[in-house]
């Protein structure tokens, strides 16, 4: 999706450049803006409830952040079509801005009780089910993955949306360049964390293994 966005996106631009029109473009480039960003968000909220990597089944309180997190992800993506299609010219150009950042400020927000959840989770469940060094090794996954993801979103809202007002016109490609290649180095660190391996060692234990990670979690190391 994300491939095919930046592939819209870039004829889209094409064609304006040549034409003065887009020729479609825009719309494909819209629709697969919104799925690609309907899909990260679904997929980092049933990543940090630990859905089928730790339980098959999602909670009423995590439905109803992805429930909360969808329509938020919609309207946003409304107000982002009107941005993209107007110009500071209309009455209420300053107002969709304003909407769009708002509500995705707040779907960054919503996404990261799941994972904070699914963290203090582990934390209880490691004390009572003999299980300490294979919950370790998850819990440390997921505070990597927690703070993965606060750096990419805080990067890719708070950061980039800075450089964007305070960069002269011609120089608004690096605010461009600075999102993708932060998008980019987020995906390949979850595949990285995520990949599927013969042998993973998230799932192999030995009486060291046991007594080393039942030391480390009496400690208050991953406390948030």
């Amino acid at each position: 999706m994300k491939a095919l966005n930046l592939i819209c996106a870039a004829e889209d631009k094409h064609y304006v450049k040549v034409t003065g029109t887009p020729h479609g473009w825009d719309v494909l480039f819209y629709i697969f803006q919104f799925i690609r960003v309907v899909l990260l968000f679904t997929v980092i909220v049933l990543i940090g409830t630990g859905w089928s990597f730790l339980k098959p089944f999602l909670q009423e309180k995590e439905k109803k952040v992805l429930m909360i997190v969808i329509p938020l992800q919609v309207l946003a993506n409304i107000a982002s079509v009107v941005i993209g299609e107007t110009g500071p010219f209309i009455k209420d150009w300053v107002t969709w801005n304003q909407v769009f950042l708002l509500v995705d400020i707040i779907c960054c927000c919503a996404i990261i009780f799941p994972i904070v959840w699914s963290i203090r989770s582990l934390r209880e469940t490691s004390k009572t089910d003999g299980k300490a060094a294979r919950n370790l090794a998850k819990l440390q996954l997921f505070r990597q993955f927690y703070m993965v993801v606060i750096g990419y979103l805080y990067f890719t809202r708070i950061v980039v949306f800075a450089l964007r007002t305070i960069a002269a016109y011609k120089y608004q490609w690096v605010s461009n360049a600075a999102e993708e290649i932060a998008s980019l180095i987020f995906y390949m660190i979850m595949f990285y964390m995520f990949r599927p391996v013969e042998k993973n060692e998230y799932f192999v234990l030995d009486e060291e293994d046991e007594e080393a990670a039942e030391l480390a979690l009496r400690d208050e190391e991953f406390e948030l």
